[in-house]
């Protein structure tokens, strides 16, 4: 592979009466896109030409103005390196160039111009002598693209035609299968013998009736639902009832006006007006309820909420959800755990700080654990004990006692502290 050799230019034009000759601008009569490779320079560094455009204008030995912009081999814009394709018409009039010019752009602004000079060699071998006539490389470029696009859009309107017409004959074939017992008709009474699939949403205003149904989607059912087998992996509405002589295994959601089942339900999350389950029952969601009567045993993960009405429990109400948290002082500090509504609350830590009796502490108990009412804490600092109080905006503070930093003060005791309490609290869950 040839290496290139790059013609070094300046932009900085330092005598405006200076041009440059560029030998590898040089060429014969009738060569076309010749590559001219060309360095441009701020002093000695290269000058960056990203972003920016660069034009060669030329008037040649008959005076005709031509102008070249088509970069080739871009790679080394960064650095100044680039070349530029010199189309025919440039070499179109033999000798000495008039004027001739390098021009940079940025965006609409010329950044520089640099002046150069080269010559176009006479070729004794051409069969005919063209007269040079301007040339410039932007007008060509819109006159080339309007070509391709007048050439493309005959080539397209072509293949439209073609498709029109194959089209047609889809159409037909379509006709002709639908009046056919292939697909179903709305207005006339459909069988369907295989496996059919929906993957979206299905309403139906009727019954359905069916001895197995898979549905992955959703069911809204303004009327009955009959099935031997069901399975639902999302959710199902019905406006009337669900009932069901076996168990119910629903992976999403159930809402309904009334739920009867005489096994065993297993759900997500279930909006019910009225729910009878005489077995058991586990909502790894939750469930919010008017009224629930529930026989057996009720294991709900997330809590249950009734907004309305009573629950009754012949069984026993289960509810495994635990949280916690820490609230800190200065050393005297506490750890927080939640179970249901019930809060426990272990002071433990090492004071830093003299706590000064009816004092409010720096504490500041979270939403989620604060008492329904002002509750208070049993604190030990040494052999000092005292009681601190926490109240329904989650402050707290020391009551009777001063509780110090220092060993030996708390009545010939440490520094450490510990001590417990508990209250209830209506607080939603934290998240």
């Amino acid at each position: 592979m040839a290496l290139k050799t790059y013609a070094e230019l300046d932009i900085n034009i330092t005598d405006v009466n200076s041009t440059t000759l560029v030998p590898a601008l040089n060429g014969r009569q009738g060569d076309n896109n010749r590559e001219v490779f060309l360095w441009l320079k701020n002093g000695k560094q290269g000058y960056d030409l990203t972003g920016k455009t660069v034009t060669l204008y030329v008037k040649d030995a008959a005076g005709v103005v031509k102008t070249a912009s088509t970069m080739n081999d871009q790679t080394g814009l960064s650095t100044g390196h680039f070349s530029l394709l010199i189309p025919s018409a440039v070499y179109q009039a033999p000798g000495a160039v008039q004027d001739s010019y390098i021009q940079i752009k940025q965006n609409d602004t010329v950044t520089t111009s640099i002046p150069v000079a080269f010559n176009v060699v006479e070729n004794t071998m051409l069969v005919t002598q063209t007269q040079s006539e301007t040339y410039l490389d932007s007008v060509q470029k819109l006159v080339d693209d309007a070509n391709k696009r007048l050439a493309t859009a005959t080539t397209n309107l072509q293949s439209v035609e073609n498709a029109i017409q194959a089209l047609q004959v889809t159409i037909n074939n379509l006709n002709s299968q639908f009046n056919s017992d292939l697909f179903a008709q709305k207005a006339k009474d459909n069988t369907f013998t295989g496996t059919n699939t929906f993957n979206g949403k299905g309403v139906f205003n009727g019954d359905i009736n069916a001895n197995y149904a898979k549905v992955t989607g959703n069911i809204d059912a303004g009327g009955d639902t009959h099935f031997k087998s069901t399975t639902l992996d999302s959710w199902s509405f019905a406006n009337g009832g669900f009932e069901v002589s076996g168990g119910l295994k629903n992976h999403g959601n159930i809402l309904s006006d009334t739920l009867n089942v005489s096994g065993n339900v297993t759900a997500g999350d279930a909006s019910l007006k009225s729910v009878n389950a005489p077995g058991w029952s586990t909502f790894s969601g939750g469930i919010d309820a008017t009224n629930i009567t529930n026989e057996g045993w009720a294991n709900f993960k997330n809590g249950i909420a009734v907004t309305a009405g009573n629950s009754t429990f012949s069984g026993s109400i289960d509810s495994k959800r635990t949280v916690q948290a820490d609230i800190w002082d200065n050393g005297l500090n506490g750890h927080l755990i939640r179970s249901g509504n019930q809060v426990t609350i272990r002071l433990y830590g090492t004071l830093i700080y003299d706590h000064a009796s009816f004092t409010t502490l720096l504490w500041s108990i979270p939403t989620g654990y604060r008492p329904l009412v002002e509750s208070d804490i049993l604190a030990s600092v040494g052999f000092t004990k005292g009681l601190i109080r926490v109240f329904p905006d989650g402050s707290a503070g020391n009551i009777d006692q001063t509780f110090y930093a220092t060993s030996g003060k708390n009545n010939g005791g440490d520094n450490v502290a510990y001590g417990f309490g508990s209250w209830t609290t209506t607080d939603d869950f934290p998240s």
